[in-house]
This record gives C-alpha cells, structure tokens and sequence, in this order.
C-alpha cells in the first residue's frame, strides 16, 4: 500500500511544468517528510469479542486405553488497559498447553503484522475443572483467536485437533483414533486432524473398517490456513462442495450392512474422486477411495503396529511390570491373548517378533498358573520358563527401541 503512494506521488510530480515544480519547492527548508519519524503501524483490533470451536483431547485411563474429549472450547476478550494484551487460559494447565499457547501467540503476531493492545484474550474449556496438558489444542486456540481479530466465526460442530508451530506448521498428536470417537459422540459432523496423522487413521480403518470414516467427514491440515478452511464461516467454496457430496456418500455407506463391498460401486468411486477434485485433503475420502480400489495398506504402519501391541498386551504388560504375574486377571489374560493373535497378521514384520514374545509369555502365564501340573519339580520349571519368556520380551522391546530407522519411521509417522 504505501509502495503505490510512493510511486503515484513521483508520477504526478513530473506531470508538472518545469517552472511550477520548482516554485512548489523551497531548497532552503527541510522536508518534513524527511525529518518526521515513520508511523508505527497501527495493533490488529479486534472485530469480534467472543468465538468458539470444540477442541480434541485425550487422556489415559488405564490398561493401554485412551478416553478421546470433545471440549467445546471459548475465547473471550475482555478490556484490560494491558499492552500487549495478554493471552491466557483461565484455569491451570500443563506446561505443554502453555508452550503451545505461546506458539500461537508468536504466529498470530506474525500474521498479522502486530499483536492486540489493551485486552485480556482468555481461553477456556468446556470442562473447567479436569486437568488439561499436551499441544493437542493448539490448532483450535489459534483459531479462536484469529477469528477474533478478523471477525470470521466459526463453525458449529466441527472438531479441531493439532499442535501448531509459530510460522503456522500443523504438527501431528496423539489418540486421534480415540478424539474423532469422542468427536462423533458430541454429534461433531466435521474434523480436521494435523496430515501426519492420516496414517493413523489408516491403520485405525484397518482394524475397524470403514465407520470411522464414515461416522465423521475427516480433514487434514498440513498447515494453518488447511485449518481455516475447514473451520471458518462462510467455508472454502470446495470445501463446502465437498462436504456435502461426501454427506451423501457416508449416508449411503452407513445405511449398508457391508460398507466395505458398497464402497466398491462404481457410481461412489465417481463421487469420491469428485469429493477429492473438490478438497484434495478430505481424508475420509481418500481412505474409502483407497479401500475401494484395494490400495490401501493391508499392514498397519510401524507406529499403529507398536501402538496395538501395547493397547491389546497392556494387562500382561502391568503383570509383567509389576513382578507379580500372578496378580494378572485369568479374563484379562484370555482377553489379551485373544485380541493380539486378532491383530498379529496385520503388523509390521519388524514387530511381530515383540507381539510373539508377548503371546508365549501370556500362554507360559496360563500354564504356571492353572495348568501346570502338582509336582513341585514341574512347577519350578514351569516358574523358570514364565520368567525367561519375561526376559524375552523386555530384549524384544530393547531390540526395537535401538533399531534406529525403525524408530525414526515412528517418529515421522
């Protein structure tokens, strides 16, 4: 902008005459223009006083379970005479939620060009009084805030879950699987999830099938604006287009008892590549189209495999842990083994050696504990084989933790 003034007032000067240029100018004074210090420019108002987003968390309740949260989050301002304006939480939280809160701080400066003066910016859960922590709501604070400053609302019933660096870099998250659940469950019709977590929710249909796709329309953000196209009113025109022909799709799908042979018609192949042409980054589109053209992985990645693992083992891993196998639960243990013989031809073959370790100590387990026979002799052996396949499964997990590119495959994943 003040580029274009610049170059219309040196054009206009030498449409004047010669003799009128020079009378308009006095050599002997000096340009004020000159001497005057350049304006600072002018702190973002804010255009709006309220906004609100659900945001996606997660927490551990035990035995390799997540619980997913749809907190239907709140931004408000308030004048508070404070320059700059201070953006906070207004109940206690971690100090991964407030490292991230201060990324977002950084990034919305940077956006636009300064940082609100004279308000107090707080920022709340729907739940005030549970403990909160990790980057989770990041991408749905930095959101609110913006919507703020540019008076764009935001959308009811769509569901924000991402870590955000300060140049604006959605960054992946935990219990996604878990969030989108919850998410659904509080009757949220749009997500969107950092990109590095579509995986995720490949392996996640691998296991499941397609409902979780299906159960609520999935988006990815590989940066903030992916995001805000999700989540702004009035949405991205192709966004826009596609949620509604995907509505239609999941509709389908969801009324057929075998969704997986339904996702295979040629007319719902068309209209998920149209769903696709529209918003490249509609995920629950990508991932039935996949299913549909039988390119989908039929392995879970690394991650999702270690993740399994541990999810389905967790009961013999606490007995494990605890030095006390005997304390391990006979249901749980039937349960354990039950579900990872389900999963294991579905892993990653450099984690399968873990998974069978876990399965013969569960089955030395069952034997040491009920079905080994009364002689004192064979019941120490039968202890002497239940602590050695203990042994085997800490240098199965040891052998995976040191496998450096098997590690950074889970890291990136």
């Amino acid at each position: 902008m003040h580029h274009h003034r610049l170059f219309l007032t040196a054009t206009a000067s030498l449409l004047l005459p010669a003799a009128l240029n020079a009378q308009l100018k006095d050599p002997t004074k000096e340009d004020p223009a000159k001497s005057a210090p350049a304006a600072e420019p002018a702190a973002p108002g804010l255009k709006s006083r309220q906004s609100t987003v659900y945001g996606l968390l997660v927490m551990q309740i035990g035995e390799g379970k997540l619980a997913g949260q749809a907190s239907q989050m709140n931004c408000t301002a308030t004048k508070g005479g404070i320059d700059p304006a201070v953006l906070k939480f207004n109940q206690d939280v971690g100090k991964d939620m407030d490292g991230a809160l201060n990324e977002v701080k950084k990034y919305m400066e940077v956006r636009h060009n300064d940082w609100p003066k004279g308000w107090v910016i707080e920022l709340s859960f729907e739940d005030r009084y549970q403990p909160k922590d990790g980057p989770s709501a990041a991408v749905a604070c930095a959101l609110m805030v913006d919507s703020l400053i540019t008076g764009m609302p935001l959308q009811d019933k769509t569901a924000i879950t991402g870590d955000m660096t300060a140049s604006g870099m959605v960054q992946p998250v935990g219990g996604v699987p878990d969030k989108l659940r919850a998410a659904a469950a509080k009757h949220c019709t749009i997500a969107c999830i950092p990109v590095k977590n579509g995986r995720s929710m490949a392996d996640h249909m691998l296991l499941k099938g397609p409902k979780p796709v299906t159960a609520i329309q999935i988006f990815t953000a590989e940066k903030f604006d992916d995001a805000k196209k999700v989540a702004s009113t009035p949405r991205d025109p192709g966004v826009e287009k596609a949620i509604s022909e995907f509505a239609e799709i999941a509709r389908v799908l969801n009324a057929n008892p075998n969704p997986a042979s339904a996702v295979q018609h040629p007319k719902v192949i068309e209209r998920l590549r149209s769903v696709l042409a529209s918003a490249p980054n509609h995920l629950s589109a990508k991932l039935l189209l996949e299913l549909a053209e039988g390119k989908g992985s039929k392995v879970l990645s690394a991650a999702g495999s270690l993740e399994a693992i541990n999810s389905e083992s967790e009961a013999l891993l606490a007995g494990l842990r605890s030095g006390k196998p005997e304390k391990l639960a006979k249901d749980k243990l039937a349960d354990s083994l039950s579900r990872l013989n389900a999963i294991r031809p579905r892993l990653d073959k450099r984690t399968a050696p873990y998974a069978d370790s876990l399965l013969d100590f569960g089955k030395a387990f069952r034997f040491y504990s009920g079905d080994s026979p009364d002689t004192r002799t064979e019941a120490v052996k039968a202890l002497s084989d239940l602590q050695t396949k203990g042994k085997r499964v800490q240098a199965e997990w040891d052998k995976l933790r040191s496998d450096q590119a098997l590690m950074e495959t889970v890291m990136d994943q």
